[in-house]
């Protein structure tokens, strides 16, 4: 008998017990999954419904505390408890679908789930959004829809039917978990069992043919183990039946290409250590920008970043100005020099894909770079952001490796630049008043704190100017908001273009401005005002071709005092000040100080 059929043979048995085996295994493990998946769905089904307790408790909550405060900000509760409540029901709704629950439990949840979505939507509708209005109205009127107590009725019953269903849900999970359990005792037994079964046959087969092989084989472990242990191009003697001939053939081929793989795999781990420690770089850089506040942060870390993610490269990263008609330089590495370019003139901007110089063979060449450079469009969500341009030190082509690297960085620098966008065009619209484009009251009131604290501990004068356009009402009344609107404009351009290097102007409300002025004194902040006066005294408005006719401003102006050196007074006394110019006769500059000697 041939050695491959005897040990055929002896291994008849092991393979026969290992089939029956599996499928016990298979069958114990089929029930533990399914009672555990069963526990766990139920887990899921309480969670969902101890949530939708939570979101409706949270909308009671919410309610009751604007209806006692008054105060909007706890009706953030309320707002997220009803924006999330129908994705509670929903998803409850998708867990009550399992088919496995049986048609009566599944239509009994469904139902007790329809109930209490029903209380809850009447709850929104009779109760919370009632005593909203009635709180916007008066606190008398919320206090009396309150006492009636049909909000609190409904949330009764809201919690008793939650109760049922939670009590139904815990037993169900006690039973699945008993299952679990019962199951996973059978586990073990079939596992331990079988276990022993193969290995007793195991140790039998491998006994018998053991006794057949020793005698052949000695020469094929002994090569094994020098090989194992380092050993370069073993061989072993051919000898023995065909088939440990044929082996021992084979063994010495494969101790050749064992040889020429490790060598293989020796380079590949270098290879991939390096990847690796290019991937942790990266995200080093993603990390860093992600913590970056502005674009020009984020181009400092780049500054440092690029050159030691593509080494021996140089190149510019450049993004869309705001008429996306130009593409401006944002930074660049290598003692490269940029300059802005049309942006109509980029073909990798025009293709959205990568340039290389073996794509531009029939294309013309960039009016603003030569050599072997190549250009990689920033895409994110859609937009097109900017331009990664990358060349070699040398003026060589880009290596094969550098350029696989290139889209990941891309990628980064897109994310990071839409990022930083985002958060300057976001930074702006929260601290800039829409019409006029001066900073708004919150961005007035942070600079003045921060202005008032670098004065008190550095000794700095601090001055404030507050303006008001005199006789808007009339303006508006005569001739039309957008013709006050107009005026506004103008009168914010004249204080935009008297305002100094590191002045806040701004526009608190209405027709009112506001310019803080850091590092000036008394004197150069009157001196300043009066030439705000001036300038808008002299100008010519007119809207839609009718002519407004002269507008004026009455301005106050205050020093921060050693005494008062809070916020809070440098604003009262430049205010005050602004009164006595308005009572002394509008289109005139009154320092605090002149106004406490002026008669109310």
């Amino acid at each position: 008998m041939r050695l491959r059929r005897l040990l055929f043979v002896y291994q008849i048995p092991l393979w026969a017990c290992l089939l029956l085996a599996f499928a016990c295994v298979l069958g114990a493990l089929d029930a533990r999954v399914k009672a555990t998946a069963q526990a766990s769905q139920t887990r899921a089904q309480l969670e969902g419904i101890n949530t939708l307790l939570l979101h409706t408790l949270d909308m009671e909550t919410g309610v009751r505390g604007y209806v006692v405060a008054g105060d909007p900000v706890f009706l953030e509760p309320y707002r997220e408890a009803v924006a999330a409540l129908p994705g509670d029901f929903a998803a409850l709704r998708q867990l009550f679908a399992d088919p496995s629950l049986g048609v009566t439990v599944q239509a009994n949840r469904t139902a007790s789930l329809a109930r209490i979505e029903a209380l809850v939507t009447r709850w929104q509708q009779d109760v919370g959004a009632p005593e909203i209005e009635a709180r916007q109205r008066s606190a008398a009127a919320a206090q009396a829809l309150v006492k009636s107590q049909r909000g609190k009725r409904l949330l009764d019953t809201v919690r008793r039917e939650v109760a049922a269903l939670n009590a139904s849900q815990t037993d169900s999970l006690r039973r699945y978990e008993a299952e679990a359990v019962r199951q996973l005792r059978t586990l073990r037994w079939t596992l331990y069992s079988s276990a022993g079964l193969l290995l007793l046959l195991s140790f039998i087969s491998t006994l018998a043919g053991a006794n057949v092989l020793v005698r052949h084989l000695q020469a094929l472990t002994g090569g094994a183990q020098r090989v194992t242990s380092g050993a370069e191009q073993i061989t072993v003697p051919e000898r023995g039946p065909a088939e440990l001939r044929t082996l021992a053939r084979t063994f010495n081929d494969m101790g050749g290409r064992l040889h020429a793989a490790r060598q293989a795999a020796e380079a590949g781990a270098a290879q991939l250590t390096g990847r690796n420690d290019w991937m942790r770089r990266l995200g080093d850089l993603s990390d860093a920008l992600q913590a970056a506040r502005s674009l020009d942060e984020g181009a400092r870390i780049l500054e440092r970043a690029l050159p030691a993610l593509l080494p021996g490269t140089r190149g510019t990263l450049s993004h869309h100005n705001a008429s996306r008609n130009l593409l401006v330089p944002v930074m660049t590495w290598g003692a490269e020099v940029a300059a802005p370019m049309p942006s109509d003139h980029c073909w990798a901007l025009r293709r959205g894909e990568m340039q290389t110089p073996e794509a531009r063979e029939f294309s013309p060449g960039c009016p603003v770079a030569g050599g072997q450079y190549v250009c990689l469009p920033l895409f994110s969500h859609g937009e097109t952001l900017g331009l990664l341009r990358v060349d070699s030190l040398d003026g060589q082509a880009l290596s094969a490796e550098t350029r696989q690297l290139l889209p990941g960085v891309a990628r980064q620098v897109a994310l990071a630049l839409a990022s930083l966008r985002l958060q300057d065009r976001l930074l702006q619209q929260s601290i800039r008043d829409p019409l006029t484009g001066l900073f708004n009251r919150r961005q007035l009131e942070d600079q003045l704190s921060h202005h008032v604290a670098l004065a008190q501990s550095g000794g700095q004068p601090l001055s404030l100017l507050a303006l008001d356009i005199d006789h808007f009402k009339r303006l508006n009344d005569t001739f039309g908001h957008e013709a006050g609107d107009a005026a506004l404009v103008r009168v914010s351009a004249v204080l935009r273009d008297h305002a100094p290097v590191g002045s806040t102007p701004a526009r608190p409300g209405g027709e009112e401005f506001a310019l803080l002025l850091p590092e000036t004194d008394l004197g150069g902040a009157e001196a300043l005002a009066e030439r705000v006066r001036a300038a808008v005294a002299a100008l010519n408005l007119s809207h839609a071709g009718i002519n407004l006719g002269q507008v004026t401003v009455s301005l106050g102006v205050a020093e921060l005092a050693p005494g008062q050196a809070t916020p809070a007074h440098l604003t009262g006394a430049a205010d005050q000040a602004l009164y006595a110019a308005k009572r002394s006769g509008r289109n005139r500059v009154m320092s605090a100080a002149a106004a406490l000697a002026t008669p109310a």
